[in-house]
């Protein structure tokens, strides 16, 4: 197999995820959108990386379906510790929904990619292992938070 279909997930998952973090606007005469607040930026990061994150724990558990379990505890403490901000941020992307989001989208596939290669060890030109994906789901407790502005 090539090394694009098995590279490591982040890579592969992370860059799709920036294409569909935010509907595309009909062009037309459209008021220009309201600029996102410091607030509603932090809000839209935390549901860019949920959904990153739950992404690549799906994927991992169809890679090793062993540990799908495993995985999934981790990641549903994480997003329940996140949950009163994600509710917060789903109103803003209902409110919200322009190119910014689909920019912070990418920047957060950006720095959770950096945080897996760095922090965690997990090689991005890599097929994962079975520990990597266990390693991912158990340290989400470790990723850099976004303080309140």
């Amino acid at each position: 197999m090539t090394a694009f279909k098995y590279g490591f997930f982040l890579a592969v998952l992370l860059s799709c995820h920036g294409a569909h973090a935010a509907p595309m606007q009909p062009s037309g005469t459209q008021a220009p959108a309201a600029q996102l607040s410091a607030q509603d930026e932090r809000l839209i990061r935390i549901m860019a990386r949920r959904d990153v994150v739950s992404s690549l724990i799906s994927s991992c558990g169809e890679m090793f379906p062993e540990t799908r379990d495993k995985m999934q505890k981790p990641l549903a403490a994480w997003v329940q510790a996140q949950k009163p901000d994600l509710d917060k941020a789903a109103i803003v992307m209902v409110t919200h929904t322009t190119r910014e989001d689909a920019k912070l989208g990418s920047e957060e596939h950006q720095k959770l990619k950096k945080w897996a290669e760095n922090d965690l060890g997990i090689r991005s030109d890599a097929r994962p292992k079975a520990d990597d994906c266990l390693k991912l789901a158990n340290k989400l407790g470790t990723l850099p938070a976004y303080p309140q502005p």
